[in-house]
């Protein structure tokens, strides 16, 4: 009778402490939304800026025209660079336009029309980063309004 629960104790004392394992049936925690790879913060030392006001222009567009394609061919989220580096040149203008010796009486429509850029295409950058599908031709007529309005400051 000793032996046998001696025998009884070792086999309960090796498998009984053991701790249950986690039950495969129970729901995992949450986990966080993986953030986009491509909405990388930048700042204007990542962005070359234009040395004149007559070489902004067709940065400008052409970052239009790539944030366009990119919506266009259904891959938004790769906007995001040319969105953000967009931005920094828009809000450079001002000071790159006064640098560029563009007379004072225009600063302000300058200014004007590059907020007026960046409302339109920060509602674009919000639909992407809200993984909603942006429009781009919601915002198209009004983008070309304001890139006009740009180039007549040096006509």
């Amino acid at each position: 009778m000793i032996l046998h629960l001696s025998l009884l104790l070792l086999v309960a004392v090796t498998f009984g402490c053991a701790k249950p394992e986690a039950s495969t049936s129970e729901p995992a925690a949450p986990e966080a939304a993986a953030p986009d790879p491509h909405d990388v913060p930048i700042t204007e030392a990542d962005v070359t800026l234009p040395a004149t006001y007559a070489e902004a222009i067709p940065q400008i567009k052409g970052y239009r025209d790539a944030i366009r394609r990119k919506i266009e061919a259904g891959t938004p989220a790769l906007a995001h660079r040319a969105l953000d580096e967009l931005d920094i040149v828009l809000n450079k203008l001002p000071s790159i336009a006064k640098d560029s010796g563009i007379p004072n009486d225009k600063w302000e429509s300058i200014n004007l029309a590059a907020q007026d850029l960046r409302n339109s295409f920060n509602q674009l950058h919000s639909a992407i980063d809200e993984k909603r599908e942006p429009d781009y031709q919601a915002v198209a007529e009004p983008i070309d309004k304001a890139i006009g309005q740009l180039e007549q400051v040096t006509q």
